[in-house]
């Protein structure tokens, strides 16, 4: 993994073979980082996505071992039991252009991976939702700030 700091944000590269939460989640500890934005495109050649059934509420996992494109990779750092957590969701682009994608929840990267993170000042920590079954962030109240 590659890092370069510009001021309050960082760019990331993974190279060929890494796995992402293995090589994100570690460093992302260390830089004491409780909250960011997350965006960032490349390649995978193995993931595992969700599709969240609302119904069943519970992930539906799928791993494809395939080439794809990140076509898009959006989400967001915050604290889970006061460890990095990653939330991010995929679009991945297919040998025959077609589009998958879903709930990530990891990948080994070919050949690389760059991400864009913007941490902020406050943390956001998760608290497990009782009416999903999902753990969310807990923010205040709009009514609050």
């Amino acid at each position: 993994m590659q890092v370069q700091r510009f001021g309050d944000r960082y760019q990331v590269r993974l190279e060929s073979g890494e796995q992402v939460q293995a090589a994100l989640l570690p460093w992302l500890a260390r830089q004491g980082i409780g909250f960011a934005a997350v965006s960032g495109l490349g390649a995978f050649s193995r993931i595992t996505l969700s599709y969240w059934n609302a119904d069943a509420r519970e992930y539906e996992t799928h791993q494809r071992d395939e080439q794809m494109e990140v076509i898009s990779l959006v989400g967001n750092v915050t604290l889970k039991e006061d460890a990095p957590f990653l939330h991010l969701h995929v679009a991945l682009g297919r040998r025959d252009l077609s589009v998958i994608g879903g709930h990530f929840n990891d990948a080994v990267v070919h050949p690389t991976l760059e991400l864009w993170l913007r941490p902020e000042e406050q943390p956001v920590r998760r608290v497990p939702d009782a009416q999903s079954g999902l753990s969310l962030m807990d923010l205040p109240r709009a009514s609050e700030v």
